[in-house]
């Protein structure tokens, strides 16, 4: 047998009350510490005359340990785990999101032989001269702010307290980069101003703070429209959810050499395909496809950034 004790005061505001202490005398040795919480829950029911229910909320399993396991049929098991903080931010910021817009996708094919050339070729050049990679992402992202310039009802927003289209004359695009805790959607504020050797000065900062965990909340900063990747994962093609109150959101997809029709032949190209997702009730169908045609034609042949074409 062991001694035990606990402060106990009377229900209501227990900065004004005088605790008691209660001393139980006859607590065996074998008692855990989850016997123990259920004992002073007890006496705490009959001192305050509220349930056993009420006054001791049932203890949480320790950091780490393995989820219940609950068999609900011969051989059949089944483990409940409580949803992280994080993603049931997410959960609610989705429903929020497909309560409020609605939400349309369209589709494009991208040849990337081009692109792809044009980054072979000067990939050594770029990196000796400039002291970073050249990535495609630049070349999207270059891409799609000249295709916002021509088609800016995609940057725009609703602002439904006010009933009012809000246009923007700045691009701030969230990009993914990779980090520890998985992709995270990060924000190049001024996209627009940016040279390509720009944008893959700010990737190359952003992915590097990622790296060590230490971005910052401007990196994660609300954007006007967003760039999803989901090639990274080997997505053929694929619709996103819009990031609220973003407009539209662009997702790209692995490249993979497909059958094309090339001058009347049938030839295996590097083709990429993208999804332009927006909100219906801001971008009509005619904007929407203009603004995914224009990315394609500028990375089918990127001399067209050169020329803003």
């Amino acid at each position: 047998m062991r001694l035990a004790a606990f402060w106990l005061t009377k229900r209501g505001d227990f900065r004004h009350q005088r605790p008691k202490l209660v001393v139980l005398s006859s607590v065996p040795n074998g008692l855990g510490l989850t016997g123990l919480r259920a004992t002073f829950a007890r006496l705490a029911a009959e001192r305050l005359g509220s349930p056993p229910e009420a006054a001791a909320p049932k203890a949480a399993a320790p950091a780490g340990s393995a989820p219940a396991a609950v068999s609900v049929a011969e051989g059949c098991i089944e483990r409940r785990v409580p949803v992280s903080f994080v993603r049931q931010r997410v959960m609610k910021r989705l429903k929020e999101t497909q309560n409020t817009v609605a939400q349309l996708s369209t589709f494009q094919e991208v040849d990337m032989t081009a692109a792809l050339k044009l980054r072979a070729k000067y990939k050594d050049m770029f990196l000796k001269l400039h002291g970073s990679q050249l990535g495609l992402l630049s070349l999207i992202a270059k891409a799609t702010c000249l295709a916002i310039a021509e088609v800016p009802g995609v940057n725009a927003i609703i602002d439904d307290g006010t009933k009012e289209t809000v246009s923007r004359d700045y691009v701030d695009i969230s990009i993914p980069i990779p980090s520890p805790r998985g992709i995270i959607a990060c924000t190049l504020k001024d996209a627009q101003s940016m040279t390509i050797r720009d944008l893959e000065h700010e990737i190359a900062a952003l992915s590097d703070r990622a790296a060590r965990d230490e971005l910052s909340v401007a990196d994660l900063s609300t954007s006007t429209f967003g760039i999803v990747d989901t090639g990274i994962a080997g997505s053929m093609l694929g619709t996103g959810i819009i990031n609220y109150p973003q407009s539209a959101s662009m997702g790209t997809n692995s490249v993979k050499r497909r059958p094309t029709v090339v001058d009347g032949k049938i030839e295996a190209r590097p083709i990429m395909y993208t999804a332009l997702n927006y909100d219906h009730r801001l971008i009509d169908g005619r904007e929407a496809v203009t603004f995914l045609c224009s990315v394609r034609d500028k990375l089918e042949d990127p001399s067209r950034m050169l020329l803003d074409l």
